[in-house]
C-alpha cells in the first residue's frame, strides 16, 4: 500500500481523510494545511500520493502547489475539493492531476481514484507526463513574471483562486525557493511559480539582483552593512560579485 501526503487547511475532514487512508490499508502521514508544509515533508521523506485539497492555506492554492509538487519532486497529485464548477476543473486540468474527487466522498470512491492514480503514475514512469504549461495555455497556473512582457507601474500575482494587483513601488523584493518564487511586499507576500531569471529580465531598474536568490528594489533600501541590505525587517545577503554594481547602484558616498 501507499504513503501519502494529506494537504487540508480544514482540521476535521484531514483526520476524516487520514481515517479512511487507514481503513483501506494505506499509510498516511500527518495532514499539512499548506503548500509550504507540503513541500517541505516532500524534501524529507519519500511520498507516492498527494491528496491536495484546492481551496488551502498559505501563500497560493492547491492547484498552484499540485504544479509545484509536479515539477520539484515528480509525485502524484489528487485533488480532494468541494469545488466542481467549470473555472476551477480547467484550470485543475493545467496541473496535470492524476485524479479529482468531489467532496463529500466515500471510501470506495477514494479508493478507486488512488488506485487508478498509483497505476498511471507507476505506467507514465517516475516523472510522469510533463506537458508544456504555456503551449498549453497554462496562464492560469502560472506567476505573472511568465507572461508579462516587461513590468511597468505593476504586476498581477496569484492569490487564491484569482490574481491580485500588486504595484511595483510596494515590492520589497523577491526570494528564490528552489522552483517558485516568493514576493515579499510591504502590505503581505506571495509564492508563485517562476524563476529569478526570468523575473530579472522583465523588471525596471530600479530592481536589482544582490545575490544568487535574491532581487531588491532599491527604493525600498533603509540601510546597507558589508555582505547585507536592510529592506523592510529583513536583512538581504549582498553577494561579493554583485557588491560593486550595489554600491553604485545606490549612490553610496564616503
Amino acid at each position: 500500500m501507499a504513503t501519502i501526503l494529506i494537504v487540508e487547511d480544514e482540521l476535521l475532514i484531514a483526520d476524516e481523510i487520514q481515517r479512511a487512508l487507514v481503513r483501506l490499508g494505506h499509510t498516511p502521514l500527518e495532514p499539512v494545511d499548506s503548500s509550504d508544509e507540503a513541500l517541505q515533508v516532500l524534501a524529507r521523506q519519500a511520498v507516492e500520493l498527494v491528496l491536495m485539497d484546492i481551496n488551502i492555506a498559505g501563500d497560493c492554492d492547491g492547484i498552484a502547489a499540485a504544479l509545484l509538487v509536479r515539477r520539484q519532486f515528480a509525485v502524484p497529485v489528487v485533488f480532494l475539493t468541494a469545488r466542481s464548477d467549470s473555472a476551477t476543473l480547467n484550470r485543475a486540468k493545467l496541473a496535470q492531476p492524476y485524479g479529482y474527487l468531489v467532496k463529500p466522498f466515500t471510501d470506495d470512491s477514494l479508493r478507486a481514484q488512488i488506485e487508478l492514480a498509483l497505476y498511471n503514475a507507476y505506467q507514465a514512469g517516475p516523472a510522469g507526463p510533463v506537458m508544456d504549461l504555456a503551449a498549453a495555455g497554462g496562464d492560469e497556473v502560472l506567476g505573472a513574471a511568465e507572461r508579462c512582457p516587461k513590468f511597468k507601474e505593476y504586476l498581477f500575482v496569484r492569490k487564491g483562486s484569482g490574481h491580485v494587483k500588486v504595484l511595483l513601488r510596494d515590492i520589497l523584493y523577491f526570494e528564490a525557493l528552489q522552483n517558485y518564487v516568493r514576493l515579499h511586499t510591504v502590505k503581505e507576500n506571495f509564492v508563485f511559480d517562476s524563476t529569478l531569471k526570468e523575473l530579472e529580465q522583465k523588471l525596471p531598474d530600479q530592481f536589482l539582483k544582490t545575490h544568487r536568490s535574491h532581487i531588491v528594489n532599491l527604493d525600498h533600501v533603509q540601510a546597507y552593512e558589508e555582505s547585507s541590505v536592510l529592506l523592510g525587517k529583513d536583512y538581504i545577503p549582498v553577494s561579493r560579485s554583485c557588491k560593486e554594481e550595489f554600491k553604485n547602484r545606490i549612490h553610496l558616498v564616503g
